[in-house]
């Protein structure tokens, strides 16, 4: 068995060459939120997930026709902690709410996640970090990309530039690409799009390269601002990019947006829709929303419904994940 106690005699002996410790996480597609919350809480360098499945080819990651297949059954959330004297502590807090997940997963009758340890030396570290990270294909038009990476696209493609730190939105969650590809379904040249819930960027960078004239982006963690802002001036699109901290009130003075998306966690999209989200979106727009649990869904619908949305189109990995909604 890997378990983490098997390895912590060598990680911690004065001649220990391990400096690193690689957390691997499989899951099925609708835990992967929970878990990758759990891992990048108290990792470095963020949180890489992947599909478990090997892929086709060496240089490419999941694309939109694998996601909307429901190709893939399980993923790899990773993350690395840093080999130190609070290693045990945080570890200890890692399992304990992995454990609680995984009855959770259970009594619904899902896969309880399996974790694997990994101990890594400094001088591999970089690389094996980076290799969790490859080009992903989404949508028509898109191709996310780490900035380390030098692999030539096709001119049909447009390159987003996204550095996987410690912000969510790296452009291998479901849930992202699906935003990603409903952004690209309804996005106008000349739109304006707002944001919520950032993290890294990507959507509003995305929608800018689709032909945005101007987006916002609403967030109210420090650090996903400030990846956000690196991410937008390493793409070009800074200029085009407003950057707000704080909560939904922080932009209600400002003029609507056509495009609204909104891809966090389910409970918080209930808040935001019960504090008149909506009213965001102006004539004729599109709300997009993302990480909507099946027992939540009818809630959001019927809130939606009552201030006149009506309901374009929902799409999911599977029946019991988390739901994309677009209104």
């Amino acid at each position: 068995m890997n378990t983490f106690s098997k390895y912590n005699p060598q990680l911690f002996t004065n001649s220990s060459k391990y400096i690193w410790l690689e957390v691997t996480v499989k899951v099925e597609p609708d835990t992967v939120d929970a878990v990758a919350e759990a891992l990048g809480r108290c990792s470095y360098g963020g949180v890489s997930i992947q599909p478990s499945e090997n892929h086709n080819d060496d240089c490419y990651s999941t694309n939109d026709k694998e996601i909307i297949n429901n190709t893939y059954k399980y993923f790899e959330v990773s993350a690395y902690f840093e080999v130190g004297t609070n290693l045990n502590y945080k570890i200890q807090q890692l399992e304990r709410e992995l454990l609680l997940l995984g009855m959770i997963a259970r009594q619904s009758g899902l896969m309880v996640p399996k974790t694997q340890y990994r101990p890594i030396e400094d001088t591999n570290w970089s690389t094996i970090w980076r290799n969790h990270y490859k080009p992903i294909r989404i949508g028509h038009k898109l191709m996310i990309i780490p900035p380390w990476n030098n692999v030539e696209i096709d001119s049909s493609k447009i390159p987003v530039i996204i550095d996987p730190g410690q912000a969510f939105g790296t452009g291998a969650h479901p849930s992202t690409q699906l935003c990603l590809q409903a952004i690209e379904r309804h996005l106008i040249p000349g739109d304006s799009v707002l944001d919520i819930g950032c993290g890294s960027g990507i959507l509003a960078i995305a929608a800018v390269k689709l032909g945005a004239a101007m987006t916002t982006g609403l967030d109210t963690d420090n650090e996903s601002i400030h990846s956000a802002r690196q991410n937008a001036m390493t793409n070009g699109v800074f200029d085009k990019f407003q950057l707000v901290q704080g909560s939904l009130d922080a932009i209600k003075k400002q003029p609507l947006y056509r495009i609204v998306v909104v891809n966090i966690l389910s409970h918080t999209i209930i808040q935001l829709v019960n504090n008149s989200l909506t009213n965001m979106v102006a004539t004729n727009g599109i709300l997009i929303l993302s990480g909507i649990l099946a027992e939540q869904s009818p809630e959001i619908e019927l809130e939606l419904g009552k201030v006149g949305m009506t309901l374009v189109s929902k799409t999911n990995m599977t029946e019991a994940t988390p739901t994309t909604s677009e209104w």
